[in-house]
């Protein structure tokens, strides 16, 4: 408490009232895990650069120099000799070459589907911790207020027992849900600090300024039924995109295997110059061509072909199409569980929400009851244990409609990651007030 205290003081802004779309973007700065994330998109994004590369030419500068001393010669006691040459090398046909633009591209476009899973998993976990330190708030404040209620009930039994208008059974079943409101009081405190822990090392906001989210923000726009859900997984899902791009990378690393038994083509060219000159130079330099000076330029073509080289291509050939079933059957895999995940993750809307509005319901009915029993009570007509009973059943009713909107929010949120549309403009959907809802909405 004297550390919320202490923040507070120095930092103000802390605890004002933080939307979700507020807490993603905090984490998003803050969260060292998608920092890490970044840079590795970023790294991985190189590999296409290096792999377009290796089909350009390469272009090298060369040059030498060096001193000769023949201190016993009669001619050239010391040469010098000088050279440059400017070389070129352009693959015509190397399919490794390819093969490698090829992964190189796959690489980069993995790197971006990692990033985007990366993406779509912070938001829901940030998501998931923000909902969580709502639901469990609520939770907290149902249990202050039976403690509270209870507290009253107990004293008014304690009260009636002296004056001999009650029982010792009443005091007992009042003291006994005191006790147990109490309990439970402890429980959603300690399960309120664990949420808003997971929430601070996700955001490092303080979980205090979380403004509550209303469940008839979130609107079914895009699902309408299950299959039109189902296709819109299918297609934009993070996952399959990642499991997808590894199929491409097997793929190039297949043909990168073949090439190895394809001859390489290169148009090499070059040109350059070299000249020697010797000290005290006489006639005899120029019989023994000492001192010369020579200019030559080169074009040609080299072919190179693998003949043998130990069996060790082959055996990584069929490696390399290994790896490619793997690869395709791990892609299965992965939409068979996108699949079943969203078909989950719909039905938890679709009948989440009915559930959600049967609670609401019930706990308006069940805050009747109360109202009703505790009227009967004093015609006489209920006991004292009939309206603890009632308002147990209200406090019960009253958790269990906050369960079911943590549950229904998180179903949003994991439907929508299911299907990449988990952004920005989604998580607005998240951070409006019931009164901007329309009384259309609400029936």
């Amino acid at each position: 408490m004297k550390r919320v205290l202490v923040l507070v003081f120095f930092f103000p802004s802390l605890l004002q009232a933080t939307t979700l779309l507020e807490a993603v973007n905090a984490a998003r700065r803050y969260d060292a895990g998608f920092s890490a994330a970044l840079e590795e998109k970023k790294a991985g994004n190189e590999a296409f650069d290096q792999g377009i590369a290796g089909l350009l030419p390469s272009i090298n500068l060369e040059g030498g120099y060096a001193k000769q001393d023949q201190p016993h010669v009669k001619y050239a006691a010391a040469v010098k000799r000088h050279n440059y040459s400017v070389n070129l090398n352009q693959p015509l046909f190397d399919l490794a070459k390819f093969a490698a633009f090829q992964r190189g591209s796959a690489m980069s476009d993995l790197a971006d589907a990692e990033f985007i899973v990366a993406q779509q998993t912070l938001i829901r976990d940030v998501s998931d911790a923000f909902f969580r330190v709502v639901y469990q708030r609520e939770v907290l404040e149902v249990a202050v207020s039976a403690i509270r209620v209870y507290g009253q009930q107990r004293e008014q039994a304690r009260a009636a027992l002296r004056l001999g208008e009650g029982t010792r059974t009443e005091v007992d079943e009042a003291q006994a849900n005191y006790d147990d409101a109490q309990a439970k009081e402890i429980a959603a405190r300690n399960d309120l600090e664990i949420a808003g822990t997971a929430y601070t090392r996700l955001t490092g906001l303080i979980a205090d300024g979380i403004e509550p989210v209303s469940s008839q923000c979130y609107r079914l726009t895009q699902q309408e039924n299950m299959q039109q859900a189902l296709l819109l997984a299918q297609r934009n899902n993070a996952e399959i995109r990642k499991a997808s791009t590894q199929v491409a990378q097997a793929r190039s690393n297949v043909v990168s295997a073949t090439a190895a038994h394809l001859p390489v083509v290169n148009l090499q060219a070059s040109y350059g110059g070299n000249w020697s000159r010797g000290e005290d130079e006489n006639v005899l330099d120029n019989i023994f061509g000492t001192t010369s000076k020579t200019k030559n330029t080169l074009v040609g073509v080299n072919v190179s072909l693998l003949l043998f080289a130990g069996g060790g291509q082959l055996s990584a050939s069929r490696e390399t199409l290994n790896r490619l079933n793997q690869a395709k059957y791990a892609l299965e895999n992965t939409r068979r569980q996108v699949n079943q995940q969203t078909r989950t993750a719909w039905l938890n809307i679709t009948n989440g929400r009915a559930l959600l509005k049967a609670r609401q319901k019930a706990a308006l009915s069940a805050n009747s009851k109360v109202k009703s029993t505790r009227y009967g009570r004093e015609l006489g007509l209920r006991t004292t244990i009939d309206e603890l009973n009632a308002e147990q059943k209200y406090y019960d009713a009253m958790q269990n409609e906050a369960e079911s909107r943590y549950k229904y929010l998180s179903a949003g949120i994991q439907l929508l990651a299911l299907q990449g549309t988990l952004d920005d403009p989604m998580l607005q959907q998240f951070s409006c007030h019931p009164t901007q809802i329309s009384s259309s909405d609400r029936k």
